[in-house]
């Protein structure tokens, strides 16, 4: 049995390096298997069959993208459309795959805050990358003469992601991508109780414990300035299917599924 396959393998190699031929590739894509007799300055010389009665074309060199010898040598017939295309790709994976960015304006559905994110580019062509962003929001802290409220929402969100880049990583770069987030946090409650026996009111101040988790699909756009700086703008749109709050240590649902959002300015270095 193990002869026999053997046997097998050895024909085969044989008959393919018997029939190995010479490939031209033309400009617009059309392949021809072919024998090549002479390559001179202008004109390419080759037969379609191997016998020697069988007849010559001649194409000219600049109707050619490559020609492939039987042999596996490559010759490009456009040596500045190589050396064009050899540039661009050392230009393309100049930028760092690690990326740092920092928010100074971030508004979240809980209110405005900042956040801090940092951003893997995971494949050698540029198009995906994991994002790691968390943010922090603040209350929206008010007062008045007649009483003091706080009702503005405190929430710490981690929200890991993937982000996909259509054309890969340019000067100018769309992204667009889903990000899982989970909200911890808490909320102030002022409340005022009248008692009607000292016709008076009684101030209470509780925290309430917060609790979110949705789904976000992010839309990016970064301008990189420089090699390692770059500024970007992100929006993204989604639902929120969690909303807890625990309050005096009773656990409420606060709503059923609900449309959320984001919007963020980000200073970033690349490295």
């Amino acid at each position: 049995m193990i002869r026999a396959i053997t046997l097998t393998v050895l024909f085969s190699a044989i008959f393919i390096v018997a029939n190995a031929q010479d490939v031209i590739i033309r400009r617009n894509g059309k392949v021809t298997e072919c024998k090549i007799l002479e390559v001179g300055i202008n004109n390419v010389t080759y037969k379609l069959g191997k016998e020697e009665s069988d007849a010559s074309f001649v194409i000219r060199k600049n109707e050619l993208s490559s020609i492939r010898m039987e042999n596996g040598v490559t010759v490009y017939m456009n040596e500045r459309q190589e050396a064009e295309n050899e540039k661009n790709s050392r230009r393309g994976i100049t930028f760092g795959a690690n990326l740092i960015n920092f928010s100074p304006f971030q508004a979240l559905d809980s209110g405005i805050g900042f956040g801090i994110n940092y951003e893997r580019i995971i494949d050698k062509q540029g198009y995906f990358g994991i994002t790691l962003p968390f943010a922090l929001t603040f209350p929206d802290n008010s007062s008045s003469i007649a009483y003091d409220t706080r009702q503005g929402t405190e929430i710490f969100y981690f929200s890991p992601g993937l982000k996909i880049y259509p054309a890969g990583q340019r000067r100018v770069t769309y992204a667009v991508g889903p990000n899982l987030f989970t909200g911890f946090g808490h909320r102030w409650i002022y409340n005022d109780f009248y008692n009607p026996n000292t016709g008076s009111y009684t101030s209470t101040e509780a925290r309430a414990k917060v609790f979110r988790f949705g789904l976000m699909v992010n839309n990016y756009i970064n301008f990189q300035i420089t090699r390692a700086f770059q500024l970007g703008l992100h929006l993204g749109l989604g639902s929120r299917y969690v909303d807890n709050e625990k309050y005096l240590n009773i656990n409420n649902k606060m709503h059923g599924i609900e449309f959320t959002g984001e919007f963020m300015f980000n200073l970033g270095l690349r490295l």
